[in-house]
């Protein structure tokens, strides 16, 4: 099968080509880097303007050969000769069209559409990624969500007064309709804050004059992730913050513990019934999803709903607490393979019976960064405390931390923690956090660290500037 890939994830090209597919990838430059050790085993690999963008997507594939001409995929007289993509020509053409980029869901179910290929349905994918149609349909559907109202326009008139007329009370949150990573959300406790931040949001950005406001749900936040295939849930992973992730603007980092299915019987019958219930109202039939919900166990508030992996370490959780790999499953759901190996039947994951951890408990904590202080965390400390079994170190000892409340995606990295309970763990992953601000608020380093960057003309070393954006815009 010829498939276009939208994001260069390296868990969904494997995949693709472990199975045998002819794999076209069309990336945004900054991935190029990710691209590079599978160049020589893709069909195309073509930069692009943005994801959002179909006009840059389609004509990527235009420019790299990987449409026929001929046919209604390129400029031809529409004919087709196959049902399920087009006929394959002296230029190719292409049979599906995936993304497990957040950005990407929308325009990959609009190429696959133009191109008669295999995709997601574009009505779904747009429920999936739009906030407010996501809780139009679950209100329908009769499933507990926050109050709502769109406002048009926030440069125009009162943001309370138009949320006030929706029925929406204080507190409240404020975020894009169809955003990520927590760009643009923002808290207000009430009408008179919920104006000012309205305010700074369009100042800063006129591209955030539309605005959803949501009445803010009380409680603890949960995410439960896994498979959905042909209707019937093949996986579910459940899984808690440690605190919401809108605490991350606060410099709190992101952090969960995944809770096996076999000790929590009750809670997963629970959660799948809701799973299942939110999925079937927005159409999500086959793929993967990241649900995130408030509350708790007899009470649970449906948020928000992605038809894509969770960010962050939530793969690695679920193939170690499933045995699936979640990357993997997407592409496969949409080009009609098995979720576990090459074409095969689907493996027994995710159901409270099943499970590869052995009954301990997974969790993974962000490691905070302390805005404008340079970095002196390395893997090698992290590794010492207990429990640890893997770190990703994104910004390294001698670099500059950027301030965490622009999006839930900085940080200096990631650690997966495995521990016998859910309190070990949690101990565990806090002590992870506690030493990453021990060692950056230090008054002095035990040893300065070296600085990449090269000397200035007059040998001084010119400040390293922070990272300020997400590597992954999944998060």
């Amino acid at each position: 099968m010829r498939v276009v890939l939208i994001g260069a994830r390296s868990e969904a090209i494997e995949a693709l080509l472990a199975d045998g597919h002819t794999v076209s990838l069309l990336y945004e430059g900054g991935e190029h880097r990710r691209v590079d050790p599978y160049r020589d085993r893709l069909a195309h690999a073509c930069a692009v303007d943005s994801y959002l963008v179909v006009e840059s997507l389609w004509s990527a594939l235009h420019h790299v050969g990987a449409l026929d001409p001929a046919g209604p995929d390129g400029d031809g007289d529409g004919d087709r000769d196959g049902a399920d993509g087009g006929g394959a020509g002296p230029h190719g053409s292409v049979d599906a069209v995936v993304s497990v980029q957040e950005h990407g869901m929308v325009p990959a179910a609009l190429l696959g559409r133009l191109l008669g290929a295999r995709a997601i349905d574009p009505q779904v994918a747009l429920r999936c990624r739009d906030k407010a149609l996501q809780k139009a349909a679950w209100r329908a559907a009769g499933i507990p969500t926050a109050d709502w109202a769109v406002v048009p326009d926030a440069g125009r008139g009162s943001v309370a007064r138009a949320a006030a007329a929706a029925g929406v009370a204080a507190p409240y949150v404020v975020k894009p309709t169809a955003g990520a990573a927590t760009i643009g959300v923002a808290a207000a406790a009430g009408p008179a804050e919920l104006d000012a931040l309205a305010a700074e949001l369009v100042a800063q950005s006129e591209t955030r004059r539309r605005l959803l406001v949501e009445h803010r749900v009380p409680g603890e936040e949960w995410h439960l992730d896994g498979l959905v295939r042909d209707g019937v849930l093949a996986a579910l992973l459940v899984s808690r913050y440690l605190v919401p992730l809108i605490e991350t603007k606060r410099g709190r980092p992101a952090a969960t513990v995944s809770l096996p299915p076999a000790d929590h019987p009750a809670l997963y019958r629970e959660a799948a019934e809701l799973t299942g219930r939110a999925l079937a109202a927005l159409g999500h039939r086959d793929g993967v999803f990241h649900f995130e919900v408030f509350g708790g166990p007899g009470g649970f508030t449906a948020g928000e709903l992605a038809a894509r992996p969770g960010g962050h370490m939530i793969g690695a959780l679920a193939e170690r607490v499933l045995g699936i790999d979640l990357w993997a499953a997407a592409v496969r759901a949409v080009t009609g393979d098995g979720p576990g190996r090459s074409g095969g039947p689907a493996d027994p994951v995710g159901l409270p019976e099943s499970g590869s951890s052995g009954g301990r408990v997974v969790g993974f904590t962000d490691i905070p960064t302390l805005a404008g202080a340079v970095n002196r965390l390395g893997r090698e400390h992290v590794e010492r405390i207990p429990g640890v079994v893997d770190v990703e170190i994104k910004i390294k000892p001698g670099e500059v931390m950027p301030a965490m409340d622009a999006n839930s995606g900085i940080r200096i990295g990631t650690a997966l923690v495995e521990a016998a309970t859910e309190q070990d763990c949690r101990d565990a992953l806090l002590r992870i956090a506690d030493l990453a601000a021990e060692l950056n608020s230090a008054a002095e380093p035990d040893s300065a660290p070296e600085l990449d960057s090269e000397p200035g003309p007059a040998g001084e070393q010119p400040p390293p500037q922070p990272r300020t954006s997400p590597d992954d815009k999944e998060e």
